[in-house]
């Protein structure tokens, strides 16, 4: 009958779909390149590179993870992964291994994180898909200094908590930093002021600096608002870090996109 054989149709229909979406899901699946840790750049930008042992739990576990983020990133469509290289390289290897101590490395699974502007980064958090999802996305969010101030004694009250970069010109560390204090500033305006000091700029930011005896760069304090002293950072230069050490120290902080999510 008509209608039979429009539910044939339609039970078809179902499945070509059904195949389709099956399909796209598998062409956007990600396998991490295999490379040689000796041609690995370290200066290179838009990279992340896991080092690992094959047959180690723990290892094993980071290269599935580390793939199915990928994956997700693409999925989802995260500006600037189509840049982004995803590869690993295996301290199983004899001589790959011996590259490694060369730098250093001798614990496994470790992940690092190169972001145009922002340098190379160890992940230092818990290897997950969700972890590295959020890790990677937020390194690659675009910032601006907008939120960002210059500095002035006079933005440091008790009405807000002020956070400090104290900075050069010359610093590289100080110019990756920049991404995670812009984005942080940004994600909690009407919370906390934003403020950036180039120490040798002026006479009065030397004289600025030297009050809160900067002998290192970057240097990050919190100082103002509800605090009886000034804070000196202590995490990770990076997005997390900065939003945990801010939520640690500022009393009913409101993160712009956390309170989108509500």
């Amino acid at each position: 009958s008509a209608k039979r054989d429009r539910s044939v149709r339609m039970g078809a229909l179902h499945q070509a779909l059904g195949l389709a979406v099956a399909l796209s899901i598998s062409l956007l699946a990600c396998a991490l390149e295999e490379v040689k840790f000796g041609t690995v750049d370290s200066k290179a930008e838009n990279q992340v590179v896991l080092v690992y042992r094959s047959a180690e739990e723990a290892s094993e576990s980071a290269v599935s993870a580390l793939t199915d983020a990928e994956t997700k990133l693409k999925e989802i469509g995260v500006a600037g992964m189509e840049s982004m290289k995803f590869v690993k390289s295996n301290a199983a290897d004899p001589s790959n291994s011996n590259d490694m101590l060369k730098k250093g490395i001798a614990t496994y699974p470790m992940i690092f994180v190169s972001v145009k502007g922002q340098g190379l980064d160890r992940y230092m958090r818990e290897i997950s898909t969700e972890k590295l999802v959020s890790y990677i996305r937020t390194k690659l969010e675009p910032t601006t200094d907008d939120d960002v101030f210059p500095f002035n004694r006079e933005l440091i009250s008790k009405e807000y908590p002020t956070m400090i970069h104290f900075m050069e010109e010359w610093c590289t560390r100080c110019k990756t930093f920049k991404h995670a204090f812009q984005y942080a500033a940004t994600e909690t305006v009407g919370s906390v002021m934003f403020m950036e000091v180039t120490c040798s700029s002026t006479k009065d930011s030397k004289k600025f600096c030297d009050q809160h005896k900067i002998d290192g760069y970057p240097t990050v304090v919190l100082t103002g608002g509800h605090l009886k002293k000034p804070l000196y950072y202590n995490k990770d230069r990076t997005i997390p870090g900065v939003m945990e050490f801010l939520k640690e120290n500022v009393p009913d902080l409101i993160v712009a996109s956390e309170a989108e999510d509500v």
